[in-house]
């Protein structure tokens, strides 16, 4: 490729690529007819497999692959277990309450990943970095209770595992941030996939069905970490947490445009205070990788 602007540019399109194929889940599930949440799961980590490990073939080749999930490590295994619970809570929290919670609620996925670096990792956390995790928290709390009163506390509980899956994932990934990590997405594909086919009622599953899990499982999961990891050799780790925010407002709007579903007021506010507290933590770690000019 060509000089640096050229990369950083290139970066740039795939993590704005990645948030735009993680946005899509929200209209693929509603626009599910008849499959329960284990059927669909089953057949979204097929096809994400399927693609993911054609994918990590071309990178690493028949012979290199073997290597490459050796490499993982005991963090890998550890972190295939959590992101296994997190792609199965993620489709069922948004069978069981509105796109607009799970978005907002999954965008704190970061503050966990730091709390949980703290704990594991001895890094040590910023006051910036507490007092956005307070206020992330404060958002959280509202769409909870909202959840709660309209019927959905099932659905917030499975976004809170969603996050919390994801959070111990991205800790065990940086743990090893000298490896290729995707392996460790595979095989948390491989145990979602395994799961599902002991829950699942029956594999049966109608054509409209199977297209829409091809997508979910190909196009939004398996493009966006591919797009990521592609995205990240071009792009400071900063930029690429602030591009992939973009969801926020597309995952909402998606299923506005094609099903009418509108988040409460209660949600609206909570997003809010999270994205908030987002822009807090960002921007002061961005001014800090800036350059001080006189």
């Amino acid at each position: 490729m060509g000089n640096d602007s050229e990369r950083t540019a290139y970066g740039i399109a795939c993590v704005v690529s990645a948030s735009f194929f993680t946005s899509l889940a929200g209209p693929i599930v509603r626009a599910v007819e008849s499959s329960d949440g284990w059927t669909l799961q089953f057949w979204r980590q097929a096809w994400f497999l399927a693609f993911i490990l054609l994918f990590l073939t071309w990178r690493h080749g028949w012979r290199g692959l073997p290597k490459a999930c050796r490499d993982i490590g005991r963090p890998g295994l550890i972190g295939a277990v959590a992101m296994a619970i997190s792609f199965v809570a993620f489709v069922f929290a948004m069978m069981a309450t509105t796109v607009a919670k799970v978005v907002f609620i999954g965008a704190t996925s970061p503050f966990l990943a730091a709390l949980f670096a703290w704990i594991a990792l001895g890094e040590r956390l910023k006051p910036v970095t507490w007092l956005a995790m307070g206020i992330a928290l404060s958002g959280i709390a509202l769409m909870a209770g909202d959840g709660l009163t309209s019927g959905q506390g099932a659905g917030v509980l499975l976004c809170v595992i969603t996050v919390l899956g994801f959070g111990v994932t991205l800790v065990c990934l940086r743990s090893r941030a000298d490896r290729d990590m995707l392996p460790t997405i595979a095989l948390a594909g491989v145990l979602a996939l395994i799961g599902s086919a002991i829950m699942a009622p029956s594999f049966a599953i109608s054509g409209h069905d199977m297209l829409l899990a091809a997508i979910f499982g190909t196009v939004q999961l398996g493009f966006q970490y591919v797009l990521v990891a592609i995205g990240a050799r071009h792009v400071p780790a900063g930029e690429v947490a602030l591009l992939g925010r973009l969801q926020l407002v597309l995952g909402p709007l998606w299923v506005w445009i094609t099903v009418d579903e509108a988040p409460s007021y209660l949600t609206l506010v909570g997003g809010a205070v999270v994205v908030s507290a987002i822009a807090l933590q960002s921007s002061f770690a961005l001014r800090r990788r800036s350059p001080i000019t006189p």
